[in-house]
C-alpha cells in the first residue's frame, strides 16, 4: 500500500509558506531583541537585588560574612566591584539562539545557592538568583517573536 500526500495550491501560497520557511531560518533580528530583554531583566535584578523570577528579595548577607567583609554593610550585595559578578554579565545572541550568562567561575552558585552540606563560607552560600525573566518578561519575548514573523 502506498500513500500519497498532495499538495494543491492557490494563487501564490506556496510562495508564501517558502517565505515562512526562509524566515524560520535566521530569527537572528529578534533573538538580538529577546537576548536585550534578557539582559534588562538580569540588570534590574542586580539593582533590586529581587529574583527576576519571582520578585522575590534575596536573603540577606550574614553578620560572619558582613564582620569579614565591612566594605559590603549597608552596600549591594553582588555589585560591588567593578569586575565583579554584576559587571560580568553578557547577552549574546545568533540566528535561532539567545543567551544570557557570566564568565565567573562563582557566577552559578550565586544563581542557584549552595548546599547545606558544602562547607561554610563561600561555598555554603544562599541562593540570590539574578538570571531568568517573568511572566512580564515572557509575553514582551513573545512579542518580538510574533512581530517579527507577522511582518510583511
Amino acid at each position: 500500500m502506498t500513500s500519497k500526500i498532495a499538495i494543491l495550491t492557490h494563487g501564490n501560497a506556496a510562495e508564501v509558506l517558502e517565505a515562512i520557511a526562509a524566515r524560520f531560518s535566521d530569527l537572528s533580528e529578534p533573538m538580538n531583541e529577546i537576548a536585550a530583554i534578557m539582559e534588562g531583566a538580569t540588570e534590574d535584578a542586580f539593582a533590586e537585588e529581587r529574583s527576576p523570577v519571582t520578585g522575590q528579595a534575596w536573603p540577606e548577607l550574614s553578620a560572619n560574612y558582613l564582620k569579614q567583609n565591612p566594605k559590603r554593610v549597608g552596600g549591594k550585595m553582588l555589585q560591588v566591584s567593578a569586575g565583579g559578578l554584576a559587571a560580568s554579565i553578557a547577552a549574546d545572541s545568533g540566528d535561532l539562539w539567545a543567551e544570557i550568562g557570566s564568565n565567573k567561575p562563582y557566577a552559578a552558585i550565586h544563581n542557584f545557592g549552595g548546599l547545606p552540606e558544602f562547607a561554610p563560607g563561600p561555598a555554603a552560600i544562599e541562593l540570590r538568583a539574578y538570571l531568568g525573566v517573568s511572566a512580564e518578561d515572557e509575553t514582551d519575548i513573545l512579542g518580538v517573536l510574533e512581530a517579527f514573523l507577522l511582518e510583511n
